[in-house]
């Protein structure tokens, strides 16, 4: 006999396995990687710590995770979706993704926190950032954004990305002020008119 209207059993295991990586997100962001224990994100999820080792394998292991799967896949996205689009929008493309992290100021927090504590080479996320940085320029590169014909396109990226992280900053310590706003105004000065008429 068919049951059509039984609800489905919720997996118990994705369930811990997410509550742990919202509550790491928090602790990275809040403590960074060496305020945070896997003792203390196990009594926030309700978890033992051999619980959550179950899970992620280590602290390493789950900072990995958070970074690799929880914040990095947005931006891949964006990107992949501009790969292959016809005369591809530098400037849309930095509003979708200041969009989207307007929408997770826990996981912005969680990456400006690490992001400044890996300054540090002994850092466990040293090289990750380093090559994220270095991968990121190369594969946009790859993209032939639709921009003026005198653009230095390397730069601009550069550029752009750098100015992207200073505003994160401001609006986290000010979250009362809207992110979108904040990169329009320097969208303005990155990319002006009437340079980018028709381009933005």
């Amino acid at each position: 006999m068919l049951h059509l209207n039984r609800p489905k059993k919720r997996d118990n295991s994705t369930d811990s396995r997410t509550a742990i990586l919202n509550a790491a997100v928090v602790s990275f962001g809040e403590r960074g990687y060496y305020g945070t224990s896997l003792q203390k994100i196990a009594n926030t999820v309700g978890m033992t710590k051999a619980g959550v080792l179950h899970h992620v394998g280590s602290k390493e292991g789950l900072l990995d995770i958070v970074l690799d799967e929880v914040y990095d896949p947005c931006t891949e996205t964006i990107i992949n979706n501009f790969r292959m689009t016809d005369r591809p929008n530098v400037a849309r493309m930095w509003r979708e993704v200041v969009a989207i992290n307007a929408k997770r100021p826990e996981q912005v927090h969680m990456f400006s926190t690490l992001d400044a504590e890996a300054i540090d080479p002994k850092h466990p996320a040293h090289e990750y950032f380093r090559k994220r940085d270095q991968n990121l320029l190369e594969e946009m590169l790859q993209i032939p954004w639709y921009v003026p014909g005198s653009t230095n396109i390397g730069a601009l990226l550069q550029a752009g990305f750098s100015m992207m992280d200073g505003i994160q900053l401001r609006w986290l310590r000010a979250p009362e002020r809207d992110l979108n706003q904040m990169w329009a105004e320097c969208e303005a000065e990155l990319m002006p008119m009437p340079m980018w008429e028709g381009y933005r």
